[in-house]
C-alpha cells in the first residue's frame, strides 16, 4: 500500500550530489547559493517584523557563502548587519569567496567573532557556520562561539543545519544551538527530524531553489504528516463486525487492569469491530466494567487459542506482568500466532535481548518499543539508543526481520530494506502514562482491517498522535483522553 502523507528526507551527501549535478548541467554554483540566500532572507524577514538587527556567524564554507548573501539581502533591508567570522577565517570556496566580496563591497561590517565580546543586544543571530558536511561536536573557535551564543540567549536562524546537529542523524554531541527557524534548500533532512536533532531545528521551512526534480536524489527517510491517517480503510457499507476487524487483546497482570483496559477500549475507538480481551480472572471484572462493549475472556492457552480464531489481528503484552512463568507463553506466542502481531510493553520485556521468536515468526509483525525497551532488545545502553534513533530503530527492524516502531519525539517507523519513516506531527502530552498502551491498540486495530504492518504503524502512529493534539489538553492529557479523541482523529 503506498502510504499518503510523505515527504522525502535526503541526506547530506545525496543533496550535495543533486547540487553538484546541478552545477554540472549548467547552473553556476552562484546563482543556486544567491538563490539560498535570498529565499532564507525573506523567511527571516516574515519571521521577525519588528527586528532590524543580525549578527552573521558566516564560516568558511559554502554554507557561509549563504550567510554572506542574507546578510547582503537583509542590509538591502535596511537592517544593521554585521557578519563575524568564528577564528578570523575568511571563506575558502570559490562561491562564497564572491558573495564575500559583494557583501564586503556594500560596506558590511565584518568582525573576527571573539566570544568574549559577542552581545547581541536585539539582534537575530544567523547560524552559517558549518552546514551539513560535518558531525561531531563543535570544537575550536566554532565550538566557542556556539557556546556564548547559546549564553547569550538570542534568537537564532539556522541556515541548513544547526551547528551541533548531525544532518543525517540528529545526532548531538556536544553543545548545539537551538534554532527558532531552520531553513534548509532543495531537501528536507532526517536529522532536522529525529530527537534530538528535532529539537535543535525549531520549525523547518524547506526552501526551493530551482534544483530540477529529475536531479531529486532518492530518500533516506521520509517524514509522513496527518494524511497517513487517510490510508486507514473505511467500513464497508456491508460489513458487519468480524469484517470491521476483531482483535485478541492480550494483557494485563494484576494490579495492571489498566493497561488491558486502555488496549482494548483504544483498538475499539481506532475502528476495530470487536475487542476480546484475555486476561487474568482477578482483573477481569474492571476490564469489563470499564469499556463494557469488550469481549472478555481467560487467558490459559487453551483459551488464547479458542479466541484466536475469531480475530485478525493480536496484541501482546500491555500490563502482561514480569513473573518468569510468562516467558515461556510470550516466547510460544510470538511464534505460534499466525495473525498479525503487535508486540508492545512486557511483551517485549520477556524477549530480552532473544530476537529469535520474532525471527521465526512468518507472519506481519509490529514491535512497539520505547528507548528503554530498545536498548534491552539490542543489548546496548539507552542513552545509545537515545543518541542514535534512526540507528537503533533501523537495526531492531534487519535484527527481527519486521517492523520496528520506536516511540518517543519524531516516533520513527523502520521495516527491514525500506526507508525508515519519521513522525512529524505528535505532541509532548503524549508522554504520559498508558499512552503506549493506547498505541498498541490502535495498531492492532489497523492491522485487523487488513492494513500491512508498515502501513499499520506509520498511520496508526499519526491517528495517534493526532488524537493527543485533538485531546486539547495540554500537560494534563492522559490516555483515555488520547482514546476519546480518536474517532475525531480519524476524520482527517
Amino acid at each position: 500500500m503506498t502510504i499518503p502523507g510523505l515527504t522525502p528526507l535526503f541526506d547530506s551527501a545525496a543533496l550535495r550530489s543533486a547540487d553538484a549535478r546541478a552545477i554540472a548541467g549548467g547552473i553556476p554554483g552562484e546563482m543556486l547559493m544567491e538563490r539560498a540566500g535570498l529565499a532564507a532572507s525573506r523567511e527571516i524577514l516574515a519571521t521577525f517584523p519588528s527586528v532590524s538587527q543580525a549578527l552573521v556567524l558566516a564560516g568558511p564554507g559554502n554554507n557561509g557563502g549563504d550567510g554572506w548573501v542574507v546578510a547582503r539581502h537583509l542590509a538591502e533591508a535596511g537592517w544593521d548587519v554585521t557578519v563575524a567570522l568564528p577564528g578570523g577565517r575568511r571563506p575558502e570556496t570559490p562561491d562564497a569567496i564572491a558573495m564575500a566580496a559583494r557583501a564586503e563591497e556594500m560596506g558590511i561590517a565584518v568582525v573576527t567573532a571573539d566570544p568574549g565580546d559577542i552581545a547581541t543586544g536585539d539582534a537575530v543571530v544567523i547560524d552559517a557556520m558549518l552546514g551539513t558536511g560535518t558531525s561531531g561536536a563543535p570544537r575550536g573557535a566554532i565550538g566557542e562561539v556556539v557556546a556564548a551564543v547559546i549564553a547569550s540567549g538570542a534568537p537564532v536562524v539556522a541556515l541548513d543545519v544547526p551547528t551541533g546537529v548531525d544532518a543525517d542523524t540528529g545526532r548531538v554531541d556536544g553543545a548545539a544551538l537551538r534554532a527558532r527557524v531552520t531553513i534548509t534548500f532543495a531537501g528536507d533532512m532526517p536529522g532536522l527530524r529525529v530527537a534530538p536533532g528535532r529539537g535543535h531545528a525549531g520549525r523547518v521551512v524547506v526552501a526551493d531553489i530551482g534544483i530540477p526534480r529529475d536531479l531529486q536524489p532518492d530518500p533516506a527517510a521520509w517524514l509522513a504528516d496527518d494524511g497517513a491517517v487517510t490510508a486507514i480503510p473505511q467500513r464497508g457499507v456491508d460489513d458487519d463486525k468480524y469484517a470491521a476487524g476483531g482483535v485478541l487483546v492480550i494483557a494485563g497482570a494484576p494490579g495492571m487492569s489498566g493497561a488491558a483496559r486502555l488496549s482494548t477500549r483504544a483498538a475499539l475507538r481506532a475502528g476495530a469491530g470487536i475487542v476480546v480481551g484475555c486476561v487474568p480472572p482477578s482483573v477481569r471484572a474492571e476490564v469489563a466494567a470499564w469499556t463494557p462493549e469488550v469481549m472478555i475472556s481467560g487467558n490459559d492457552r487453551d483459551e488464547i487459542d479458542r479466541q484466536l480464531a475469531r480475530v485478525g489481528a493480536v496484541a501482546l503484552g500491555p500490563g502482561l506482568g514480569r513473573e518468569d512463568t510468562t516467558t515461556a507463553l510470550v516466547h510460544d506466542l510470538t511464534r505460534s500466532i499466525r495473525q498479525p502481531l503487535v508486540l508492545d510493553a512486557d511483551g517485549l520485556w520477556h524477549l530480552g535481548s532473544d530476537l529469535a521468536p520474532l525471527r521465526d515468526r512468518q507472519h506481519a509483525t509490529v514491535i512497539t518499543p520505547h528507548c528503554g525497551e530498545a536498548a534491552r532488545l539490542l543489548g546496548i545502553s539507552r542513552a545509545e539508543v537515545e543518541a542514535a534513533r534512526l540507528d537503533a530503530a533501523q537495526r531492531l527492524a534487519d535484527g527481527t526481520g519486521h517492523v520496528a516502531l520506536l516511540k518517543g519525539p519524531g516516533t520513527i517507523i523502520a521495516a527491514p530494506g525500506r526507508p525508515p519513516v519519521v513522525l512529524e506531527g505528535g505532541t509532548p502530552a503524549l508522554a504520559t502514562a498508558g499512552s503506549g498502551d493506547v498505541l498498541t491498540g490502535v495498531i492492532a486495530a489497523l492491522l485487523a482491517r487488513g492494513m500491512g504492518a508498515r502501513s499499520a504503524a506509520v498511520a496508526g502512529a499519526a491517528l495517534h498522535a493526532r488524537a493527543g493534539v485533538l485531546a486539547g489538553r495540554g500537560d494534563g492529557t492522559i490516555a483515555s483522553d488520547i482514546i476519546e479523541a480518536l474517532p475525531e482523529a480519524r476524520a482527517v
